[in-house]
């Protein structure tokens, strides 16, 4: 992961984070004490004693001040329940004779914990509120999941007082199963998914095949260096590239990766596009209808390799 990146989602979060915890939270609240100092994000009912017209529920608003017929804006942050009604009295005599005004706190603003699930590997970015227990699956779950692409591989955590981001090992999580990469969340935690630029499988005989990802950009080159290399004796000569084709049938193009090794030959070195096979040859007799045939299978092949569909 570059370090701007994470560091443009972090400034990001940082600028949000004061807005999430700003909202009031609904539902039942505790008895509130009389020497209770409301503050922005607290909801009051104000009752006037025979002023209908005027019985008011108000949010207090971020500036610390809330919006009364007649009166207009008020400041009452600071102030205690009835320090407001006695102030509010005061200045509605101006308009009542003797008004009486009782004034009731019916939420108090409750900071909250949010963790942020940003980047295109996220299925639905944005800010979660963090429930008891949850680990990285669960925060991940709360955002709909994965999208099709995410790059497992790449997936960090970014955390108030780590430098450096924390590698998250998605792939081992979620592919394998493995929950000591389930790691526990925290408030503020930022989990950010990137997606994948390409992913190639090469099969046949290499020091180590499988399915790798690539960057745009990338040539044949690439995905051999990253499977180990050609083994000892593969036809390196009749090298195939595999791709499906719009109609959805699979066509090889075949090219002679000596004469990149030895000549430094580009028209032997092809881009690679997104589900890409590249298939050396164990020896130099290979029949491609063959291999075509043993590939049939392309969407089980992807699946298992964890390329998802174009």
């Amino acid at each position: 992961m570059k370090g701007p990146l994470w560091k443009v989602a972090v400034m990001a979060v940082v600028i949000a984070l004061p807005l999430a915890q700003a909202l009031p939270v609904l539902g039942q609240q505790p008895a509130v004490p009389s020497d209770y100092r409301l503050r922005p994000g607290d909801v009051i009912e104000i009752l006037v004693m025979g002023e209908a017209d005027l019985t008011r529920t108000v949010t207090i608003r971020p500036d610390g001040k809330i919006s009364y017929p007649l009166l207009g804006d008020v400041p009452v942050a600071g102030m205690t329940a009835a320090e407001v009604a006695d102030s509010l009295a005061a200045l509605l005599r101006k308009y009542l004779r003797n008004p009486v005004v009782t004034v009731t706190v019916t939420q108090i603003r409750q900071d909250r914990a949010f963790v942020y699930l940003l980047g295109p590997g996220v299925a639905r970015p944005g800010s979660y509120e963090i429930q008891p227990g949850w680990t990285v699956m669960e925060a991940i779950a709360s955002a709909g999941g994965l999208a099709p692409r995410a790059n497992l591989r790449r997936a960090v955590l970014i955390r108030r007082g780590k430098a450096d981001p924390v590698p998250l090992d998605l792939e081992r999580l979620v592919l394998r199963g493995d929950q000591s990469a389930n790691m526990a969340v925290e408030p503020g935690d930022i989990i950010l998914v990137p997606s994948q630029q390409n992913r190639v499988l090469v099969l046949g005989a290499v020091r180590s095949p499988g399915a790798y990802d690539v960057d745009d950009g990338a040539r044949l080159v690439d995905a051999i260096s990253l499977a180990g290399g050609p083994a000892d004796r593969a036809g390196i000569r009749q090298i195939g590239i595999i791709r499906q084709g719009a109609d959805g049938k699979m066509a090889v193009t075949t090219v002679n990766f000596e004469r990149v090794l030895r000549q430094g030959d580009a028209t032997q070195n092809p881009l690679l596009q997104h589900g890409d096979i590249v298939y050396i040859p164990p020896d130099t007799r290979v029949n491609w209808l063959d291999v075509l045939s043993w590939l049939t299978g392309l969407r089980l092949i992807q699946a298992v390799f964890g390329i998802p569909g174009p």
